[in-house]
Parts: structure tokens; C-alpha cells; sequence
């Protein structure tokens, strides 16, 4: 699903005045990044590590693991299709809705794939994966970690990739590399993309045990990280630049979003623990809604009605400041004033 992710900004060039559609915070200070890169900048005229090895000590000392365990990724998404190829043919279970390149990723290395959670025992073969995203895309929803914990370490026959990419857009308890190194049916994704929020520079990493690290290592390309993000991970890391704000004043502004979304007739706004908030429109369409709020407020969401499970009336929107937030809400009231009119 190449063209079918959010901040399809790219999509819109100038006409895109306020960006709802991307997860990640949008007000980064890249001020001090980008005079480092630029300090920096003769680092393109050589190859970078084949395998970003410097980045993967840097990651495995701050996140207190052995470095046989920590394998730096171009995104997450790199990570994802690594995995899938690893563990080719394999049985795979994918709750829905949720990041759709689970699915593609495991098509693509001939999975057996499962939605539903309730039949897999009697249905697919015991070499399975149990793909979890959590917080979850795009629903925003969190799991609870002892729950987590509870199931991986119960079933050990079974792998499970949980992929934490928006752990820094939570309040809520994650799993912690240093407390899961006895595990073994483990692995967990991470995106410095959005930690960091610099997507553009695709970092991700993947914490296991060492012996699929290992494995992991033997199929990927070299030097898929490029020299720039891998001189921005370390700057970034050795540095520890916090680029999101106050996390519980963000979060406030997202309950303070999600209550006045709520009181607009024809929306129904979904539970989130996050940032961003699954929403369905009534007595419209999720595209039309989006090229309405572009064509009049030069406002951008993100389509989800191409997200398994989800129908053409889903969208979700990411926080942003508040006076932005207030007229995402006031353009929407406009929307669904104007669908009333026409209706009468």
C-alpha cells in the first residue's frame, strides 16, 4: 500500500495549510539537527556502515541490552518486511483494523493470513506469528503490558511482533527491552522516525534475541540506512534531544480535541490513548469529507476507509496546536451544515 498511508502531503504541494494526517508531532525544532548535519554534511561523499553498527551500540547502551540484539532499520517498515521474509510461509494472525503492511508484508513472502483471532487454533499450522501493533494504528488504543507480557512468555511455541513505533505518544506502559532479554519469541519494532520525528530520514530498529538478530542480518541489503540518518541517530541519541513536548500537556489537547469532535452531529469519535483519533462520519464518505476540508481550509486528514475492516465512512486526524484543532473543528460543523442544506 505505497500511496495508501497518511501525510499524502506530497499529493497536495502548497495547497496543505494544516497537516491532521500524519501521527507524527508536527512541531519538531529541527534547529540544532540541522546545523549538525550540516557540520556534518561531508558524510554523503562516503558509504556509510553497511550496517549502521555505531547507531546499533548507541541504541543497545541507552536502552540497557547487549548489542547482539538491537538491529537498526531503514523505519519501521523496513522491519516489517525483514520479518516477514525471515519467516517466509509462515502462518501469520493480524487483528484488524490495524497497519496495513503487516498484510502486505506477509502476502508479499507468501503468509497464511488470519483476521480473526477465535478460529486460529483449529485453522492454521502451530508455526505462526502473532503480528500486535501497539499503541495501535489507527485506532490508537493501547494494550496493557503485563497482558502482553502474560501472553508472550505463556506461549512460547508462538512468535510475536509487537510493534511499538508510537510508544512515545503514550502515557501508558510499554514493554522495556531490558525487562523481555529472557525471552526468546519476542520482537520488538521501533520507529526513531517518530521518536525523533523525522520520517523523512527513516529510522527504525528491531530489539530480539540475538540469534534472530542474527538471522535477520543474513538476508538484509547492505547499506540501507543512509549516512545522513545514521549521523542524525547518533547526534540525536548521544545528545538525548527530546523533540516532542510536555507529553501530558499534548495528550490534554488531544481529550480537548476529541471532546469537541465529539459534540458535532454526524461523528463518532473513537477511544484513543494516543495523539491521533479514529472517526466516522455519518451520511458521507471519508474521501469526500477530505476533499472538501482541502478545497475550503486547505485541511488534510487521513482517509482510513482503505484500512481492513474499516468502511469508506473512517478518517482519523493527529493533534496538532490548539488553534489549529479549533478549526479542524469549526471547518467539519461547516461540512456537516453544508450536507444538511443540500439534504433539505
Amino acid at each position: 500500500m505505497i500511496y495508501g498511508h497518511g501525510d499524502d502531503v506530497f499529493r497536495y504541494g502548497d495547497k496543505v495549510k494544516i497537516n491532521f494526517s500524519s501521527n507524527v508531532y508536527s512541531q519538531a525544532d529541527y534547529t540544532e539537527l540541522k546545523e549538525h548535519l550540516m557540520q556534518h554534511f561531508d558524510v554523503v561523499g562516503h558509504y556509510p556502515e553497511p550496517d549502521a553498527h555505531t547507531l546499533e551500540c548507541l541504541l543497545a547502551e541507552k536502552l540497557g541490552v547487549k548489542e547482539n540484539t538491537v538491529m537498526v532499520t531503514s523505519g519501521a517498515n523496513e522491519a516489517i518486511y525483514l520479518i516477514a521474509q525471515l519467516y517466509k510461509g509462515w502462518s501469520s494472525i493480524i487483528p484488524q483494523p490495524t497497519f496495513s503492511e503487516y498484510e502486505d508484508a506477509c502476502r508479499m513472502f507468501n503468509h497464511i493470513i488470519s483476521y480473526d483471532v477465535k478460529d486460529e487454533f483449529d485453522v492454521l499450522p502451530k508455526d505462526r506469528i502473532y503480528w500486535i501493533c501497539n499503541p495501535n494504528n489507527p485506532t490508537g488504543n493501547v494494550l496493557v503490558k503485563g497482558m502482553l507480557n502474560h501472553i508472550v512468555r505463556n506461549h512460547p511455541r508462538y512468535l510475536y511482533v509487537i510493534d511499538q513505533s508510537y510508544a512515545d505518544y503514550t502515557l501508558a506502559p510499554m514493554l522495556e527491552p531490558k525487562e523481555m532479554t529472557d525471552v526468546f519469541n519476542l520482537m520488538l519494532v521501533h520507529s526513531l522516525s517518530k521518536t525523533f520525528c523525522i520520517p523523512g530520514l527513516r529510522l527504525g530498529y528491531i530489539v530480539a534475541s540475538p540469534i534472530i538478530i542474527g538471522r535477520l542480518k543474513q538476508i538484509r541489503q547492505p547499506w540501507t540506512i543512509n549516512a545522513l540518518a545514521i549521523e542524525a541517530g547518533k547526534y540525536l541519541i548521544e545528545n538525548h534531544i527530546q523533540m516532542i513536548p510536555d507529553l501530558k500537556v499534548y495528550l490534554q489537547e488531544t481529550m480537548r480535541l476529541h471532546a469537541n469532535l465529539s459534540t458535532i452531529d454526524g461523528l463518532k469519535v473513537m477511544k484513543t490513548d494516543t495523539n491521533f483519533m479514529l472517526v466516522s462520519i455519518h451520511n458521507s464518505t471519508a474521501i469526500e469529507l477530505k476533499r472538501w476540508l482541502m478545497d475550503n481550509y486547505g485541511i488534510l486528514i487521513r482517509d482510513a476507509s482503505n484500512i481492513r475492516g474499516l468502511d469508506n465512512n473512517y478518517f482519523r486526524v493527529t493533534t496538532q496546536q490548539p488553534e489549529e484543532n479549533d478549526l479542524l473543528v469549526e471547518a467539519i460543523t461547516a461540512y456537516v451544515d453544508h450536507l444538511n442544506e443540500v439534504s433539505d
